[in-house]
């Protein structure tokens, strides 16, 4: 409720005309989200694109908070910084969210108890109560004094969006696959980033995870060797090339527990290609990348986080094994400063 009171306070000075019911439109989304399921891609994007030829680009902030987690993204920022087909499936994958309740709703609802007599709020309350609080439209005094033009969707969005705008300016001046890179220390967020990534491009992710080091390649010298730690010949014959060739291909999956290997799904051609896990900035494998994007989180969130996913018996094999293994990859090989984009997931907002 405090974040909320706050948000109230923030759009009550940003927009000094707002009336009651665009107080409620925005309690409505802090608490239920885009209010509905999207079943019609096609037709999204379609009304979107029709919204955006009406819309004049005026440079400002492109993500407004509402609170709950949720944004809005306002299309008159927008311009070219990302497509309407990338910001129609941010606001279809927020649409998918389940999201709130009729009680919470109607609690946060006494927020506007403070700022509006008793007479003002109860007809609209009321009827709107009557009609099972429906999505609702912004007050026409709203609409003509702020011409608002947004779709509501998830911060985390926001929080990743440079790594979004590169990958849009990136597949905007390429008709060739377009492979991205996600490395970091371990707890950062990389498979979270991956599978973002696939959500929103449907695009395939490959891991590094499948590459671990065969018995026979654990050699003192190779795992004292800085970015040793991973099967960087075995990627760079089974898929770069393949990728480069963008032609359908499956690669061989090893699983260290009993030491077999196990072949991937198919892994057809696609615009973008998304590589994550430790070692994926190898110098060996680099070069192949058009994007590099590198997530670093403190030691203290790392241990709790590998704490909460993997339990206490491993995370003490990564604080004594893998984690001083990853940090000689990073300082001798100066991956992070060498990446393209390094963003700090320290917040959970991230994750």
């Amino acid at each position: 409720m405090e974040e909320l009171k706050e948000i109230v306070r923030q759009h009550q000075d940003r927009y000094p005309l707002l009336e009651p019911v665009d107080l409620v439109k925005l309690i409505y989304q802090n608490e239920f989200g885009v209010g509905h399921f999207i079943d019609d891609e096609m037709a999204s994007l379609t009304r979107l694109e029709t919204e955006l030829q009406g819309v004049d680009f005026i440079p400002g902030d492109l993500f407004e908070a509402i609170g709950g987690g949720l944004l809005r993204l306002q299309l008159r920022a927008l311009g070219e910084r990302l497509s309407a087909a990338t910001v129609n499936r941010f606001f279809l994958l927020t649409a998918q969210r389940q999201q709130g309740t009729i009680e919470s709703f109607e609690r946060k609802l006494t927020i506007l108890d403070k700022l509006y007599p008793a007479r003002e709020l109860e007809s609209l309350l009321n009827d709107y109560k009557e009609a099972g609080y429906p999505p609702m439209s912004h007050s026409p005094v709203y609409r003509k004094h702020y011409a608002p033009s947004y779709r509501v969707v998830k911060d985390v969005f926001a929080k990743f969006l440079p790594v979004f705008e590169r990958i849009e300016k990136l597949l905007a001046a390429s008709d060739s696959p377009i492979v991205v890179a996600i490395d970091g220390r371990s707890g950062a967020g990389k498979s979270h980033l991956g599978q973002l990534l696939q959500d929103v491009y449907d695009c395939p992710v490959i891991a590094m995870d499948h590459f671990f080091l065969r018995p026979e390649q654990r050699t003192p010298a190779r795992l004292a060797e800085a970015g040793g730690n991973v099967d960087y010949e075995r990627f760079s014959l089974e898929v770069l090339p393949q990728i480069q060739a963008n032609q359908a291909f499956s690669y061989q999956i090893y699983n260290c527990q009993d030491q077999s290997f196990a072949p991937s799904p198919l892994i057809e051609p696609h615009r973008l290609i998304v590589v994550e896990g430790s070692y994926s900035h190898h110098p060996a494998l680099a070069g192949d990348y058009d994007l590099k994007v590198f997530l670093t989180v403190s030691p203290e969130t790392q241990k709790e986080r590998i704490l909460k996913r993997n339990g206490p018996i491993m995370l003490e094999r990564f604080i004594k094994e893998w984690i001083p293994m990853e940090e000689l990859y990073f300082s001798a090989l100066q991956v992070s400063e060498k990446s393209d984009i390094v963003l700090d997931t320290e917040s959970d907002e991230y994750l």
